[in-house]
């Protein structure tokens, strides 16, 4: 337990400097900017915007605590991008020089493969197959592997807040309910470099007062006692973007959570068993992006194709969102519930509740379907003013403003696309 703290002790260390970097701050203004962007969707939609404020705060406390948590893994494991052999030790920056380049040429291709699941599986593969690039192939993938956890536990503990409900257009043409999950997180991650600089010796990590068992991903240099590691702190930023159709919001980042989680462990296991074993280094090149982009692939299709659970089209109306304090949340009508009758008479369509709430009825009494096919009896009064709205979104029959489920084109294609308009 000792040992955990004292690695604990050099992830806070320098995680404290966080508030000087100028890189970091650069990721928050990122942040602030995209979530201010995003408030003009809330007020459409909701008619308000989430606070400001609270949206940032959240991210910025969340993100930081997965940063702690990652940073802690890297430092157990010993992971370094670099590699050692024969005496010498590539640069730092080399790795992800090259990362950084495929990942760009990839997102020219489809701007969701700006992932370092992808860049770093090619690039893992090249330097296994041809010897270039000169890096550590454990490493990375560790990294990759590590990135995406952290990933997994932000998407599980905050993916869902501030969601913003939506009415989408799917590709078989049908217009359904649904929420946008679009969150930003900016993450202190403290990785390891080799260091022999006697300039930062205080700073340098050295078997001496470390562990037997540190670090897990040993390189043959400090096998043989001369290699030290400099730690050194790398803001980074994690997003995530995603809809929910066919379940709500909290469901799908919980099982978007778990499948990334998997994916996660999967990898990292197979990165610490392929410092000893080639063979693996091949299996965890290729499952990096494979795995990934089956997750991404299944679990859009889920979405897209999958029965929605926010769908008007029959069997009553249905409810997207609720406001606070509002006679629906007092009524305690959930997302996903259906609105079957009011006063006993049915209602067809959104337009047709509106029309009889114009009447301001001192009482309403509704019958309602829950997600789980039960069928409760709510009530609210209001023998002042009447009941004039309940303060719930409802998927429309037929909606005029709405979302399409498309992705985003890309750059590549819209530059073919341009020169075939030139050609004619």
């Amino acid at each position: 337990m000792y040992d955990i703290l004292r690695i604990a002790g050099i992830v806070l260390r320098e995680t404290s400097s966080l508030v000087t970097s100028q890189f970091f701050w650069l990721i928050f203004l990122l942040l602030v900017l995209m979530y201010k962007k995003s408030s003009n969707i809330e007020n459409v939609m909701m008619g308000k915007k989430f606070p400001l404020v609270e949206k940032v705060s959240g991210s910025l406390v969340v993100g930081i605590m997965g940063g702690l948590i990652g940073s802690l893994l890297v430092m157990i494991l010993g992971i370094t991008l670099q590699n050692y052999t024969n005496g010498e030790y590539t640069a730092l920056a080399s790795g992800i020089l090259y990362i950084w380049i495929i990942a760009i040429l990839l997102a020219m291709v489809n701007p969701r493969y700006l992932c370092f699941s992808y860049a770093g599986g090619i690039v893992a593969l090249s330097n296994l197959i041809s010897g270039f690039p000169n890096i550590n192939v454990p490493g990375i993938l560790a990294l990759i592997g590590i990135l995406h956890l952290i990933e997994s536990v932000l998407i599980r503990l905050d993916g869902h807040t501030y969601s913003v409900p939506l009415f989408l257009k799917r590709k078989d043409g049908k217009i359904v309910g649904g929420y946008m999950m679009n969150k930003m997180w900016p993450i202190p991650l403290v990785l390891l470099a080799f260091g022999f600089s006697l300039a930062a010796a205080r700073n340098i990590i050295g078997p001496q007062g470390m562990p037997q068992w540190w670090p897990i991903m040993k390189q043959g240099a400090w096998l043989n006692g001369g290699l030290g590691y400099l730690p050194f702190l790398v803001p980074v930023v994690l997003g995530y973007g995603d809809v929910a159709i066919t379940k709500t919001p909290e469901n799908r980042c919980r099982e978007t959570s778990t499948r990334l989680a998997l994916y996660s462990i999967i990898l990292i296991l197979l990165s610490i068993a392929s410092v000893w074993y080639t063979i693996v280094a091949y299996m965890a090149a290729i499952f990096a992006p494979v795995a990934h982009e089956l997750i991404i692939v299944y679990g859009k299709k889920e979405e897209e194709e999958g029965e929605p659970l926010f769908d008007s089209s029959k069997g009553g109306l249905t409810v997207l969102y609720i406001k606070k304090n509002s006679p629906a949340s007092l009524m305690k009508l959930e997302p996903g519930d259906k609105i079957l009758s009011v006063n006993n008479n049915q209602i067809e369509n959104e337009v047709q509740l509106a029309e009889f709430l114009s009447s301001r009825p001192a009482v309403v009494w509704m019958e309602i379907r829950k997600t789980d096919g039960s069928v409760k009896s709510v009530e609210y009064q209001d023998y002042g003013r009447g009941v004039v709205g309940i303060g719930a979104l409802i998927v429309p029959t037929n909606a005029s403003l709405y979302f399409e489920l498309n992705e985003t084109s890309a750059t590549i294609k819209k530059i073919i696309e341009y020169f075939k308009r030139k050609s004619k």
